[in-house]
């Protein structure tokens, strides 16, 4: 196989023994494997065709893999101990890295799947356009693994998700077809929509290796506040408050808590903190737009605190202070301890938007029924719903007890979620930690239906196996992974 593999993509494309290591585990340390014979990193769509084909010959799985910035396993193989596990090779795009044309007249993008986040905004930022899509891993995320978990962050509120930015695929498929679906369409109505079978199934059902994105008008100016809310039962009528008076200029709104700010501080020396008085609860967002936007910002906040929603704000006026707003924003996911033992239990979760102050309301005395003294942390994209949520052992929880508990912690907070109609994964994808929970969340019917189209694809199985879709109508019925 190996040999077969050097005729493909030759000594640059193909890594074993020790150069395998940095692509068998991920970004987080949580997941790695022994799995996995070689990385692959074919340099075209020709060469991913050929691999593909190759590993369907001898029964080889294939695991698609970015910039390896995921929290959930899906682009890590399985370890050895699960008994789907199987003779694998990571798929490593990073050699397909170029952004093939910006179309200024049509407003598109047409990438391959290797090229980062960071990079596709500043290629179409020169040429007066938007690529919206943004997270603070930019530099490092690549466009394929964006779409492969139907990715959000920042810019969701206005522009959308990942999903509603990709106008058009190009395809590997499991029996090394390609499919060339890129089209630069705004409507399209001849039947199913076959890309969206193959944007958030993580390379499942094929593998991604080009794309046409929408682009938008390019704002000329940002403006970002840093709000201090006087309780967070203030945050949904200042949310409202905030959409109903931006004239659609609104572009972020973050939730975050003092508790989070403390701990970047704690990390990051250099950041200053917004207020000389702290706040429980901040607010951050952002303004996109032109001249019109000082005015509207200013007589926003203006009668917000008139109203009695905010207690105090500061807007960035220099480039520098814009730069540490923001720097805290993206830190907080990583750099927060959560607990100096090192637990926490990380959730991903979206719920509607006009019950987030009821679910932290109500998150707290579950977990600590559960386990006494445990404690709940949250930050997130408030003007989508998506809230990154923690549970993690307070000073008085037992160790022991929050151990032995954890999968009663997590499931917990899963059917909490459920009963607030929400989702269990609202941006990092599903990968190998929640794949075998979604059978709490959607019913036998809809999983099904997705084992039926898995099936009709990759029927031997090769693509990404033991990721998103829960392998068998008894996982269902008995609760795997619950």
């Amino acid at each position: 196989m190996l040999d077969e593999l050097h005729e493909i993509v030759g000594d640059v494309g193909l890594l074993v023994g020790d150069d395998v290591a940095p692509f068998v585990v991920d970004w987080a340390g949580k997941f790695t494997t022994r799995t996995a014979l070689a990385v692959v990193r074919p340099a075209s769509t020709s060469e991913v065709a050929e691999v593909i084909t190759l590993c369907q010959r001898l029964g080889i799985a294939v695991v698609p893999q970015g910039g390896n910035t995921g929290l959930c396993g899906g682009s890590i193989p399985l370890d050895d101990s699960n008994p789907e596990a199987r003779p694998s090779i990571v798929l490593s795009l990073t050699r397909m890295n170029t952004i093939l044309s910006v179309d200024v007249g049509r407003a598109t993008v047409t990438t391959e799947a290797g090229v980062t986040i960071q990079a596709l905004q500043e290629a179409c930022a020169a040429e007066g356009l938007l690529f919206a899509p943004d997270w603070g891993a930019r530099g490092t995320a690549q466009v394929g693994g964006g779409i492969s978990t139907n990715a959000g962050g920042l810019n969701v509120l206005r522009w959308g998700s990942l999903r509603s930015q990709v106008l058009g695929l190009e395809v590997v498929l499991p029996d090394g077809q390609v499919w060339n679906g890129l089209r630069s369409l705004r409507k399209d109505a001849t039947g199913l929509d076959l890309k969206q079978l193959f944007i958030g199934t993580e390379g499942t059902l094929g593998i991604v290796t080009a794309a046409v994105f929408a682009l938008h008008p390019l704002p000329s100016r940002h403006r970002t506040a840093f709000v201090a809310l006087p309780a967070l039962d203030v945050l949904m009528p200042f949310f409202a408050h905030a959409r109903d008076h931006s004239d659609g200029l609104l572009s972020a709104f973050e939730l975050l808590p003092e508790e989070g700010v403390v701990r970047v501080q704690a990390n990051a020396p250099q950041v200053v903190h917004p207020f000389p008085e702290p706040s429980e609860w901040y607010v951050l967002m952002r303004f996109s737009g032109g001249d019109e936007i000082d005015d509207a910002l200013t007589s926003l906040l203006e009668s917000a605190a008139e109203k009695g929603l905010i207690d105090d704000a500061v807007i960035a006026s220099t480039a520098e202070q814009e730069s540490n707003l923001w720097f805290i924003r993206d830190e907080v996911p990583p750099t927060f301890t959560f607990d100096e033992r090192g637990k926490r239990h990380k959730f991903d979760i979206a719920i509607p938007v006009d019950r987030v102050v009821e679910f932290f309301e109500r998150s707290a005395p579950v977990v600590d029924a559960v386990v006494p003294g445990t404690r709940t942390f949250g930050f997130g994209h408030i003007g989508d719903g998506n809230l990154h949520f923690s549970v993690y052992p307070g000073p008085d929880a037992t160790l022991e007890d929050y151990d032995e508990r954890g999968a009663e912690l997590e499931r917990a907070i899963d059917e909490l979620t459920w009963e607030f109609e929400g989702t269990i994964s609202a941006e990092h994808g599903v990968g190998q930690i929640m794949r075998d929970r979604l059978a709490g969340q959607k019913s036998s019917v809809e999983l099904e239906l997705a084992r039926v189209v898995k099936a009709a694809l990759d029927p031997a199985g090769i693509m990404n196996p033991g990721k998103v879709i829960p392998a068998s109508k008894r996982d269902d019925e008995v609760g795997v992974g619950s």
